[in-house]
C-alpha cells in the first residue's frame, strides 16, 4: 500500500503535464486557424486608385472612328487631254467617268460616237450647228471649240446601252452644292462645265445655227471637269487640262464660273425602274 501511495502524486504529475501540453497545442492551433480567418477576412478589393496602378488588357472596341464629314474625295482615274485630244476637255472628262465605271475606251474610240461640226462661211455668214447637238471643231486641233451637256449625255450613255444597269443623266441646273450632296458624298463623280483655270469667261466666237438660223455666241475659256471631291472651302476637279491632276478651287468661284457656263453637269446613276 505504500508503494501504490507513492505511486499516486507521480500519475497526477503526468496527468498535469499531458492536460497542459494538449492545452498548449490547442491553443496554438486555434490561434493559427485565426489568422487565417483574419487574413482573408481583411483582403479588400482594389480601390480604384490601386486598379489604376495594375496594368489591365484593353478590350478592342468595336465603334469605328468618326469620319471625316468635312471632305471627301471619290478617285477617279486621271486622264490628260494634253497629247490625246488638245481641245477635247469634254471628251476626256467622259474618258474619265467612263473608266471609273469600268468601262475602257479610247479618244478614237469616243470621237467616233461623236457627233461633230465644222463651222462653215458663206455669204459673208459663218454657220454651224449647236454644242447643244455636237462637238464644234477638232478636237485633235488646238482650234478646236467644244460642246454641251447633251451630246456627252448621249456619248457616255451609249457605252451602257448593253448592260443596262446605269445611265447616263444630264443634270443641267442643278448647284454643285447640291451634286456635292447627292452625288459626290455617295461615290459618283460628275463632269461639269466652267472655265480654265476658273478664270472670267470672255466672248468667244460667233455663229448663226443652221437649224434656227439664230446666232450664237460661243464662250470663251470654255472648259470641263471632272468633280471629284469636297471640303468646307472648296470643291475638288479631275482637270484634263492640267498635269497634275486633282485640283481645288474655293467652292464660290467655282459656283461663279460654273453658272457662267449654265450649270452643266452630266453624271451616272443606276437605270430608273419603269412601271406598267
Amino acid at each position: 500500500m505504500a508503494k501504490d501511495h507513492k505511486r499516486g502524486p507521480a500519475r497526477w504529475k503526468l496527468f498535469f503535464a499531458v492536460l497542459i501540453l494538449f492545452c498548449a497545442a490547442a491553443a496554438c492551433i486555434f490561434t493559427f486557424h485565426g489568422k487565417l480567418l483574419n487574413g482573408k477576412a481583411a483582403e479588400k478589393p482594389l480601390s480604384s486608385s490601386s486598379a489604376a496602378s495594375v496594368p489591365v488588357k484593353k478590350e478592342a472596341s468595336s465603334q469605328q472612328p468618326a469620319k471625316d464629314e468635312t471632305k471627301h474625295l471619290v478617285s477617279v482615274p486621271f486622264i490628260s487631254q494634253e497629247e490625246k485630244l488638245p481641245s477635247g476637255c469634254e471628251l476626256i472628262s467622259s474618258m474619265m467617268l467612263l473608266k471609273y465605271y469600268g468601262q475602257t475606251t479610247t479618244a478614237d474610240e469616243i470621237m467616233r460616237r461623236t457627233p461633230k461640226s465644222t463651222l462653215l462661211a458663206a455669204d459673208g455668214n459663218v454657220y454651224g450647228m449647236s454644242p447643244n447637238q455636237a462637238f464644234i471643231g477638232n478636237p485633235y486641233s488646238p482650234d478646236g471649240l467644244g460642246c454641251y451637256s447633251p451630246v456627252i449625255t448621249a456619248v457616255v450613255d451609249s457605252y451602257f446601252w448593253d448592260a443596262g444597269k446605269i445611265e447616263a443623266v444630264n443634270l443641267t441646273g442643278t448647284s454643285l452644292d447640291k451634286l456635292a450632296r447627292d452625288y459626290i458624298a455617295k461615290n459618283s463623280p460628275v463632269i461639269v462645265w466652267a472655265t480654265v483655270n476658273m478664270e472670267k469667261p470672255g466672248q468667244g466666237q460667233s455663229w448663226i445655227l443652221a437649224d434656227t438660223n439664230k446666232s450664237f455666241q460661243w464662250i470663251s475659256g470654255e472648259h470641263c471637269l471632272v468633280m471629284v471631291g469636297y471640303d468646307q472651302e472648296n470643291y475638288y476637279f479631275n482637270d484634263p487640262a492640267d498635269p497634275t491632276g486633282v485640283k481645288s478651287y474655293k467652292k464660290s468661284l467655282a459656283e461663279e464660273r460654273y453658272q457662267d457656263l449654265g450649270k452643266q453637269a452630266v453624271a451616272v446613276r443606276p437605270v430608273s425602274s419603269v412601271t406598267a
